[in-house]
């Protein structure tokens, strides 16, 4: 888990450092970059990848459902010999606020997380250990257009784990592509 989550962080930053360093004749032709109120181009559909509790791990997709309102779905399939994950999740943001660069919005989600593990084998027979959680949860975030095309989001949300009833803030994050 926590080697993924370096992989994830470490293409974020990749990305980003990438999208910082731009090519001076293309900045130069569009001195403003992006903008997500842009009618000729609103930059509707998105693909990247997403880490949380809430929204799930791995390939996401984000569509406007209304000018306000976009929908996404996460999840990712893990397996090896000894351990098999599936997660999906889906959110709701609600848009409180969107300028040039940035935008703030509500979320709303419910997640799946499977994770079965072989614990041990006994007289040639699998000993596996399932955990299946269901969580839901609220909580804000930003995601900021960097470059032309591609954003990134960082979420604090409140999640309530189903497996232990408890209720944690915890912190989503997300790199994204728009067409």
């Amino acid at each position: 888990m926590i080697k993924i989550l370096s992989l994830m962080l470490l293409v974020f930053a990749c990305l980003i450092s990438t999208s910082l360093i731009g090519d001076d004749q293309v900045w130069a032709q569009d001195a403003r970059g992006r903008d997500w109120n842009d009618t000729y181009d609103p930059l509707k559909g998105g693909v990247g990848i997403h880490y949380g509790k809430l929204g799930g791990h791995g390939l996401a997709f984000r569509y406007p459902l209304k000018w306000f309102l976009y929908g996404q779905v996460a999840g990712g399939i893990w397996h090896a010999d000894e351990r098999r994950r599936h997660n999906l999740g889906t959110q709701l943001n609600y848009l409180l606020r969107q300028d040039e660069r940035m935008r703030v919005y509500l979320a709303a989600g419910l997640g799946y997380f499977y994770d079965r593990e072989m614990t041990e084998i006994v007289d040639g027979l699998e000993n596996w250990q399932t955990s299946e959680n269901w969580n839901s949860g609220i909580g804000v975030g930003i995601e900021i257009l960097q470059g032309k095309r591609w954003s990134y989001q960082v979420e604090l949300d409140f999640v309530r784990e189903s497996d232990s009833q408890d209720i944690k803030v915890t912190p989503q994050f997300g790199l994204y592509f728009y067409w």
